[in-house]
């Protein structure tokens, strides 16, 4: 067993559930009393003030989706029917990256700040970062996104050795930061992480392993825990790539990696409570195998807190015991609800073809894009690839790079694909923004 980040993540189930419906009791109570949106939502399902004791009575709650909180911020901006503490008390504002449309915001109270930055520090310390650690921070620092600043107070809550530098100055000064300021880890979107450390000879004069990172703490959108995105940044930098992941309506972080590398693992039990269910919204099991979508509740939240809300991220559980001692299920995430294409009848979800593309380096760069042409997620096929060839390629080889391609996805995913390869830098290298593995050509 390892030192835990804190003692509750180490507790038997049951004494964690106990815990939970400690915590659900204060924020039910809390909700009937300050949230207009949750009034009128658990009444209209016939529920009263008595009718949640317990997070197994939460089966009883209908779903949040996002287009509610959207639809409730539009109605009543600029934090919506669920703002449930007084304007004045809201101390931070954070956005949505907007990704399907205008972004949506939050709120946080100081308190829900303070749990923030406890959640997130935890996540460091699982990850084995400790205090006194340099750290730079190299995602998007810009237009509120809780992967800036809610980062940085998580690893002062840690009292880790921060550089604030964010994406936004480029590969060439990150670069030369890393070089001059020696730190031990790096923030960063995988696809970003791995980028860098591909530019680290051209721009420096030698190679990311012979620099100072030794852990890599990625997340914002999937990759880290794809193997071969996984394999190829830890050989690039001779350091350790662990996962995050957690979502703006919630907390920055929720879930982490340990030393074992084998799924992330939650870390903030009296905070958020999660459930997995199926794509008909029936609970799911949690037992090693098991595939299910995430369903978040807050147990201590005062501004925009939500309830049951149905946060699109399709997961597997790993396992259900660590030897950390962490007794939190250990998952991956695969997909999300909105990424999910049906070819044939066949469930496809991008992250698996970037897996495939990514071990057909060097004949690849490991860029690829799924060309969308019509707004609907099930039909007949096939699957619109295009894959941008590997720097000292050719195109004499493209067709034979198609053909490979084709017939991997075939052998894998079972879906019938058409391959494009494109030159080289066709697509802007990764950096601020999130990669965006499908590409949408049609008008809405």
């Amino acid at each position: 067993m390892t030192e835990l980040g804190a003692d509750i993540e180490g507790l038997p189930f049951a004494e964690i559930r106990a815990i939970q419906n400690e915590r659900l009791v204060a924020q039910m109570a809390y909700l009937w009393e300050h949230s207009a949106f949750y009034q009128d939502k658990l009444a209209g399902a016939g529920l009263d003030r008595e009718s949640v004791a317990t997070v197994d009575d939460l089966t009883n709650v209908p779903f949040t989706i996002k287009d509610e909180m959207r639809r409730s911020t539009a109605a009543t901006p600029p934090l919506g029917d669920h703002l449930a503490a007084a304007p004045a008390n809201v101390v931070q504002f954070h956005a949505s990256t907007g990704t399907t449309g205008r972004p949506s915001y939050v709120g946080l109270t100081a308190r829900d700040r303070a749990n923030w930055a406890e959640i997130t520090r935890r996540t460091f310390w699982a990850q084995g970062f400790r205090p006194g650690d340099r750290i730079i921070h190299c995602m998007g620092m810009s237009r509120c996104w809780v992967g800036g600043l809610p980062l940085v107070q998580g690893a002062e809550a840690l009292g880790a050795g921060f550089i604030a530098a964010g994406a936004e100055p480029g590969t060439t000064w990150l670069l030369n930061a890393i070089s001059d300021l020696d730190p031990v880890g790096l923030i960063a979107t995988p696809n970003f992480a791995v980028h860098l450390g591909e530019q680290a000879e051209q721009v420096l004069g030698v190679a990311a392993e012979t620099l100072s990172i030794g852990r890599m703490y990625v997340g914002g959108e999937p990759g880290g825990g794809i193997p071969e995105l996984r394999r190829h940044a830890e050989a690039l930098w001779g350091a350790e790539m662990r996962e995050v992941m957690g979502g703006t309506d919630l907390s920055p972080v929720l879930w982490s990696e340990c030393e074992d590398q084998s799924g992330m693992h939650f870390v903030a039990h009296e905070f958020v409570h999660w459930e997995l269910v199926d794509a008909d919204g029936n609970p799911v099991a949690v037992e090693a195998g098991a595939t299910g979508e995430l369903v978040y509740s807050h147990l201590d939240r005062a501004a925009t807190p939500v309830l049951r809300f149905r946060h699109s991220d399709i997961v597997e559980i790993l396992d259900v015991e660590c030897w950390c001692g962490r007794t939190s299920p250990k998952i991956r995430c695969f997909g999300r609800t909105d990424d999910l294409l049906i070819i044939k009848g066949v469930n496809f979800y991008p992250t698996a073809l970037q897996d495939i593309v990514l071990g057909m380096r060097p004949r690849t760069s490991g860029t690829v894009r799924i060309i969308k042409k019509e707004p609907d997620y099930t039909w007949p096929g096939p699957l619109n690839v295009r894959v941008e060839r590997g720097e000292n390629e050719t195109p004499e080889g493209d067709q034979e790079t198609a053909a490979n391609l084709t017939q991997a996805i075939s052998d894998m995913c079972r879906v019938r694909a058409t391959v494009e390869v494109v030159p080289f830098g066709a697509y802007p290298p990764p950096g601020r923004e999130k990669v965006q593995l499908i590409e949408k050509v049609y008008e809405i």
